[in-house]
């Protein structure tokens, strides 16, 4: 009776198997393929993926071979080349849905991936007047003035501006802010019926790219929210800049009612975290 396959005659992730040169199957889609399931496998989220040499050297083919293989995996998603740091292996994206309860916390520690929120400012400060005219207020008037940074593993993934006015909530802790949703926290106090939300695409600011890890001038991802209450009087406003190469929005419009079940359009943000990158 043959004996057992020893646990060192098992194939690695990190080991391909061996091209089939007299395939039909181009040599550089065979790469892909194979390279795909080194990545499904990939267990080191913060280091560097193999390098186009070490991966030439294993499949025994020329650089612009892998090169071509790595780029269509770059250009789907899977990877992403940081200049002067190497390719790293993106992670599983995370559809951030806009539901009425704006769980959002809740949604990627479902998916094993806890979100850090850092509050950077709060502080009470004048409405200017763009902030003002979002809350209908005179500027001037009193808001908690909230400057937040939301990170996965170290890498960050949007920088949030929030402003609540100060008469409708006379104290908010910045500690209660960084521990879970502010949007959960007003509503302890405030009973809130909606929110406005806009999105578009734009550069990021010089302000915005040292917390974001981006050059100035790379692609962001902006949003604009103003939340009101059930009197239709606005409560909070802000702003959250994402970074454009992590973040796709989508949104699905029903086309007609569906009986037993709430006509309404469905956003969400899908998110990608890459491995490696640096943190803001």
């Amino acid at each position: 009776m043959p004996n057992p396959p020893s646990a060192q005659t098992e194939p690695s992730a990190s080991t391909p198997m061996p091209l089939d040169r007299d395939s039909p199957l181009p040599l550089y889609e065979q790469i892909k393929r194979r390279v795909l399931m080194m990545i499904l496998n990939w267990q080191q989220e913060s280091d560097r993926f193999h390098t186009d040499h070490e991966l030439s050297e294993q499949f025994n083919v020329s650089r612009m071979t892998v090169r071509q293989a790595i780029q269509e995996l770059v250009d789907e998603g899977y990877l992403r080349r940081v200049r002067g740091s190497g390719t790293f292996v993106c992670a599983p994206k995370i559809d951030e849905q806009f539901s009425p309860e704006m769980d959002f916390i809740d949604q990627w520690s479902a998916r094993g991936r806890p979100l850090n929120l850092k509050v950077l400012q709060c502080v009470q400060a004048p409405a200017s007047p763009a902030v003002a005219r979002q809350l209908d207020v005179p500027a001037g008037t009193p808001v908690w003035n909230i400057l937040r940074l939301r990170t996965v593993k170290q890498v960050p993934i949007s920088i949030d501006y929030r402003y609540v006015l100060v008469s409708r909530m006379p104290r908010i802790d910045a500690a209660e802010v960084e521990a879970g949703s502010l949007l959960e926290l007003i509503g302890r106090q405030i009973e809130l019926a909606y929110g406005n939300l806009q999105i578009e695409g734009g550069a990021v600011q010089p302000e915005h790219s040292d917390y974001l890890s981006l050059l100035p001038g790379d692609p962001v991802l902006t949003r604009h929210l103003v939340y009101f209450d059930t009197a239709d009087r606005p409560v909070m406003a802000g702003i959250s800049h994402y970074r454009a190469d992590q973040v796709r929005y989508s949104v699905r419009v029903p086309l007609r009612n569906i009986v037993g079940k709430v006509d309404q359009v469905s956003d969400s943000l899908e998110f990608r975290n890459p491995a490696g990158a640096a943190g803001g």
